[in-house]
């Protein structure tokens, strides 16, 4: 038997099994009131969901469970918890929900690989000093926690959530260069530091609601980063040592309250995907041309009042998205040859019959949105586009039974109305 699923305290089951499963479920259950009714060796997943379950009820059941590898506990309060009650096998710990205000006394060597306390009101954590298989640590969505613990050793870069973790400061801890990827979002932050460049390892950065107003140009010093995400941050500029970035293909800076396109933005020649919706960006320079690599462009809602015609050198551009602005008019977009995706969303200062006829110089394009658009009758011309596989056209003046006849005439073509 693979998996068992005890809900309810029936018991039965899993003492008529000929053998232990791999993987055991147990929901809504009283863990506290029934102890394990067999030894449960070779057992190696155990799922405890929105059972009564607390500390020492969990070290009962566990003391039946000496080969377990994966354990998970969903809405239990389990207290003040010790790493020695866990399993000296065990590769995965989950606990989510529920309480568990500690897990403390740490062995100085652990095989533990994913660690995931998240959203228990864990206020304190210690980790063991060396952790050579390590892959993650997720202690997001413990407001109460106030800081980040001292990391373990790791042979390998792992991942470091602490999402919402009342931290008021950069963490700037012992085992720091060992993070690949780092989110601390929904932290007020404030400051990212100089201290900074300590995370050498780093290659994704989440600072997304941290309150920013300013990142030391040290991060200039994390060769590896390929991603950073900013959104929601009153930066109002960006920090010039993105731009030596030499491996940067992603960045996020929606809601950053910046006032004008950034000219630090003509030195990120790696970058692939751009996200600046929701700035205060008027019109997009000629330099955009340097960002030979770009392929997703999101200006949603910025003010954009022109795009440049050197946009068309955008040989590898497949989304541009730049719905919610007052466009008179539309640049040329024949000259966009990877163009898949174009939102156009509300439009209403746009020059429509301009507007259809760059649409119908596109060589190919497979979704084009025009949801709450203002043109009085739609261009079929669009329709002829090679490669047009859907348009996107709720809240435009044309009535639905023009449509239901575009559809009954363009079977292969989705028109979402």
């Amino acid at each position: 038997m693979s998996e068992l699923e005890i809900a309810d305290n029936d018991f039965a089951p899993l003492l008529a099994a000929e053998s232990v499963p791999q993987r055991l479920e147990f929901e809504d259950c009283d863990l506290n009131k029934h102890a394990p009714p067999r030894d449960l060796a070779g057992l190696k997943s155990l799922q405890v969901i929105d059972c009564t379950l607390d500390g020492e009820g969990l070290k009962r059941w566990l003391s039946a469970c000496p080969d377990l590898e994966e354990l998970g506990v969903n809405g239990a309060q389990l207290g003040a918890l010790t790493w020695d009650m866990l399993p000296k096998f065990l590769l995965q710990l989950h606990v989510h929900g529920g309480e568990l205000t500690s897990l403390l006394a740490p062995p100085t060597t652990c095989g533990l690989q994913v660690l995931s306390l998240t959203a228990c009101k864990l206020q304190a954590v210690e980790m063991p000093k060396s952790l050579s298989g390590l892959r993650s640590i997720d202690l997001s969505w413990n407001q109460a926690l106030g800081k980040c613990p001292d990391l373990p050793w790791a042979a390998k870069p792992f991942a470091l959530d602490l999402r919402e973790c009342g931290l008021t400061a950069w963490p700037d801890v012992d085992g720091c260069d060992k993070v690949s990827i780092l989110n601390l979002s929904h932290n007020a932050i404030a400051v990212v530091p100089e201290a900074v460049k300590a995370y050498y390892s780093l290659e994704t950065l989440l600072l997304q609601a941290c309150g920013l107003t300013a990142i030391d140009p040290a991060i200039a010093e994390l060769k590896f980063l390929t991603g950073v995400w900013l959104k929601d941050n009153p930066l109002h500029e960006l920090p010039t040592g993105l731009g030596e970035l030499a491996n940067l293909k992603v960045l996020e800076v929606v809601r950053c309250r910046l006032q004008s396109w950034p000219a630090v933005l003509a030195n990120m020649q790696t970058l692939e995907t751009l996200l600046m919706s929701e700035n205060h960006i008027t019109q997009v320079p000629d330099s955009i041309t340097s960002m030979r690599k770009l392929r997703s462009l999101h200006l949603w809602k910025t003010g954009l009042r022109q795009l440049p015609a050197s946009l068309r050198g955008l040989d590898e551009l497949q989304q541009l998205e730049i719905s919610y602005n007052p466009l008179t008019a539309l640049p040329d977009l024949a000259g966009l040859p990877s163009l898949a995706y174009l939102g156009l969303c509300g439009l209403r200062d746009l020059d429509w019959q301009q507007g259809f006829d760059r649409l119908a110089e596109l060589q190919r394009i497979g979704t084009i949105s025009f949801t709450n658009c203002k043109f009085e009758r739609f261009d079929l011309r669009v329709l002829q586009i090679p490669g047009l596989t859907r348009i996107d056209v709720n809240k435009t003046p044309v009535v639905a039974s023009e449509w239901q006849q575009l559809r009954s005439a363009h079977p292969d073509l989705t028109i979402w109305t």
